[in-house]
């Protein structure tokens, strides 16, 4: 089946909710469907649109509508325990993007003295910086995640249920595999970037609006508690946690946990490959708690019979 949804008919929610009775409090689905399925989701900036020109900084942003995402969907039969598994067919961003960098805001956020703010116009290849510069256009989604197993996180944050992880392995081309925390999963989509550094350091990536395009199946074969991430080239782990230490160990865990689990190798196996072709890599550095992911090969996962 093939769905569009658009800012006509979606709401932008701010956080996800768990309640009683396997539904939102306040964050009701604005459409329940049936799986496997396409899905196009619109999405706005992370600013909804708030920030205009160079000369707009967060002074002109509106706190209640800071991060906005596009959903919830409802997906039928559907249970906790079950996985997720989406294909990111295609991502669209919408030009100019900006950035900005803000006082005590990310990694060198001590030594900045003020707000600057950004606009850059791009097309499908590159992004121009000045007369001399430019980067490549690599979209890719920030924010992609599922209700909580209870309570509730803004979806400013990460975490266990995926949510604000700015992940640059989550474009196009990859599989998005989330754990589900509740009947129905209750999905939602944005924060997209035109561009941005694993990290992303300097408080943002190049911030759009735009669309995305994913084949969304359900996994009743996976057991999985955090999300993972492949690409034609590897497969990862995605941890979030309030130090990234903490977060590195959790990633490194549960991706050997994987291995062990759906291969046919010992957890001891597992750990050399790790040291041997594993990578520990950075996500993001400026959310609430910190993203990390550790990826190992896709060609290891075929030796080792793991089927996905």
């Amino acid at each position: 089946m093939y769905y569009k949804y658009n800012n006509k008919y979606l709401k932008y929610i701010r956080r996800w909710i768990y309640g009683e009775h396997s539904c939102f409090k306040e964050n009701k689905p604005v459409a329940k469907i049936d799986l496997p399925s396409t899905v196009i989701f619109k999405t706005k900036d992370c600013f909804s649109g708030d920030i205009k020109s160079n000369s707009d900084t967060l002074d002109a942003v509106y706190a209640e509508t800071v991060n906005p995402v596009t959903g919830p969907i409802y997906f039928n039969n559907v249970d906790a325990g079950d996985v997720l598994e989406i294909k990111i067919k295609k991502i669209i961003v919408n030009s100019p993007g900006f950035t900005m960098c803000v006082p005590n805001e990310g990694l060198l956020g001590d030594i900045i003295k003020k707000s600057v703010t950004k606009f850059y116009s791009f097309d499908d290849e590159k992004i121009t910086i000045n007369d001399n510069l430019t980067i490549k256009t690599e979209p890719m989604i920030g924010v992609i995640g599922v209700a909580p197993a209870e309570g509730e996180v803004e979806t400013l944050s990460p975490g266990d249920h995926g949510g604000n992880m700015d992940t640059t392995l989550i474009r196009e081309g990859s599989t998005v595999y989330l754990p589900v925390n509740v009947k129905g999963a209750f999905l939602g989509v944005g924060d997209l970037h035109a561009a941005m550094g694993d990290g992303e350091s300097w408080y943002m990536g190049l911030e759009v609006s735009g669309e995305v395009e994913l084949d969304i199946s359900v996994r009743k074969d996976l057991k999985l508690d955090i999300p993972f991430v492949k690409t034609e080239e590897k497969f990862a782990s995605l941890a979030s946690e309030l130090g990234t230490d903490d977060a590195l160990k959790k990633a490194m865990l549960k991706l050997l946990n994987f291995m062990v689990d759906n291969g046919n190798i010992d957890f001891e196996t597992a750990g050399f490959i790790s040291s041997l072709c594993g990578n520990l890599e950075i996500s993001q550095v400026v959310d609430p708690l910190k993203t990390v992911r550790m990826s190992i090969p896709t060609y290891v996962l075929e030796q080792i019979g793991v089927k996905l």
